[in-house]
């Protein structure tokens, strides 16, 4: 999918921007003892765009952290309600989660909103991409529960034909 493709290259160059930073403040402080006023918050704005950028990507492949507590007391034959029961679940606190990212990018759009740190760099793309990802995220959801049900239907088609 281009969209991801393209949220995972931005996460990337976000990532890389964190690194250069504190390699920057870092070695700026060892040489020269001076250190750089923006690097933390810098670091998290770009930290959340990268996670929520890089979170569609995690999603599709199913890489995320799972905790499966109960799973092997519970019938085999429950795996499959017990899948959908949670993408369920997830596409509604990924709904609330893009909902109020979403919110917060555009008020922050509409004031060109600016860090308080000394370089005043804007944040607004941060939080734009926070919630293009919460989005995408929704999106790999559906696609992945719609492709289930099909499969579904067309397996019980098959065994009816």
């Amino acid at each position: 999918m281009l969209l991801e493709r393209l949220a995972v290259g931005v996460a990337a160059i976000a990532l890389a921007a964190v690194m250069i930073v504190g390699f920057v403040d870092i070695l700026a402080g060892e040489l020269f003892g001076f250190r750089l006023a923006f690097k933390v918050d810098m670091s998290g704005t770009l930290m959340a765009a990268a996670v929520f950028l890089s979170w569609p990507l995690l999603q599709r492949r199913d890489e995320h952290i799972a905790v499966d507590l109960f799973s092997p007391f519970l019938p085999r034959w429950s795996e499959g309600p017990r899948w959908v029961l949670a993408q369920l679940g997830a596409l509604v606190v990924f709904a609330l989660i893009a909902r109020g990212a979403w919110m917060q990018a555009l008020s922050s759009m509409a004031i060109w909103e600016r860090s308080a740190a000394t370089l005043g760099y804007p944040i607004w793309p941060a939080k734009l991409a926070c919630a293009i990802g919460a989005s995408l995220v929704l999106l790999v959801i559906a696609h992945r529960l719609g492709q289930a049900l099909w499969q579904r239907l067309r397996s019980a088609g098959v065994k009816n034909a």
